[in-house]
């Protein structure tokens, strides 16, 4: 399964790009971990709308997705999982898609074209994340029910 992360962020810091290979080093062939990070829109005097900022991103996430595989927005109007609904969802995924897209919006959020054409909408916390961590989140939790799913003593 390829699991795609799509964020609209600025530069990753160093320890967070140390982190995110870190666990894309954990996983057997089985799982193949692909972030990108998405330049956020610039404010101009054209373009001041933050719906307008929101829908553009929107786009550059939902354009790199190449329409392959299946959306899970992250967004503060989700449902917060426990592990095990994650675990549970993770099975369902893995038996009946190739690629996961995980959507992590820009400073604004995820525009409603996002959200429709995501099949989950999953809030990792009613707290606002900073952009360096949430990937990383995303990450230890999906393997975490990997490891659940490979009887893996990680996730004790």
């Amino acid at each position: 399964m390829d699991i795609k992360i799509i964020s609209i962020a600025g530069s990753r810091p160093k320890w967070a790009s140390s982190c995110i290979d870190n666990y894309k080093k954990r996983f057997d062939k089985t799982i193949n971990i692909d972030f990108v990070s998405l330049a956020p829109e610039r404010r101009t005097n054209k373009i001041n709308s933050i719906s307008k900022l929101m829908q553009r991103e929107g786009a550059k996430l939902i354009d790199n997705t190449k329409l392959k595989g299946v959306n899970i927005a992250l967004d503060r109007r989700g449902m917060n999982w426990s592990t095990e609904d994650l675990y549970k969802n993770f099975i369902e995924w893995q038996g009946r898609v190739s690629t996961l897209n995980f959507l992590i919006g820009g400073a604004d959020g995820l525009s409603d074209e996002v959200i429709e054409k995501s099949i989950k909408v999953w809030s990792l916390s009613s707290l606002t994340l900073p952009h360096a961590f949430v990937p990383l989140i995303i990450l230890e939790q999906i393997y975490r029910v990997w490891s659940i799913s490979k009887n893996h003593p990680y996730h004790r």
